[in-house]
């Protein structure tokens, strides 16, 4: 785990540079908490059981900078997914913020990082390791609350493309969708 943390800190770093190179002298830290519905895509084959029809919550931590147009976040989300009994993400983003007023901001970003899930057993299909990497994009908005706090809603796509046999059965685990709001704490940087 703590090598797979590390990746993605290394990761996300080496994404961040170009950014920040051409950005400003001005940069804040960042803290989020955020909260979520989400809705994967995932099929099993041969069986006509459905996994996961329904969406479901989730909550995140996450931690970054920004500059005046450029925000970077290193992420860990939980996924409360009543079919699983693991789903978790970790992960990275880098966000373009479009200043159209002094009271909010449009953004567009990539993400990229490693999502964590365990498939549960539900009638005749048995349980499964379904982990995989991801790459995707999210879009939003960002309220200034105050000097120190922001409000964010926004959606993210999360692409895994990852397929896996096991016990006779075909597991692919293709995408996840996300609505989320999140309360971003910002302070500057020394």
């Amino acid at each position: 785990m703590k090598k797979r943390l590390t990746k993605i800190a290394l990761a996300a770093s080496l994404l961040c540079l170009p950014a920040f190179a051409v950005a400003d002298d001005e940069y804040n830290s960042l803290f989020a908490i955020e909260g979520g519905y989400s809705n994967v895509n995932l099929d099993v084959s041969p069986t006509t059981e459905d996994i996961q029809t329904n969406g479901f919550g989730n909550a995140g931590l996450k931690i970054g900078a920004e500059s005046e147009n450029y925000r970077v976040f290193l992420s860990a989300r939980y996924y409360d997914a009543k079919d699983f009994t693991k789903l978790d993400t970790f992960g990275a983003e880098v966000q373009y913020k479009f200043n159209f007023a002094k009271e909010a901001n449009f953004f567009l970003g990539g993400n990229i990082g490693k999502a964590y899930a365990t498939v549960a057993q539900k009638g005749t299909v048995p349980s499964a390791d379904v982990s995989s990497g991801y790459l995707g994009a999210d879009a939003g908005f960002n309220f200034h609350a105050s000097k120190m706090v922001d409000l964010e809603l926004g959606a993210r796509y999360m692409r895994f493309d990852k397929t896996i046999t096991q016990n006779g059965y075909t597991y692919d685990f293709t995408s996840m969708v996300t609505g989320y709001a999140s309360v971003i704490i910002k302070w500057k940087m020394d």
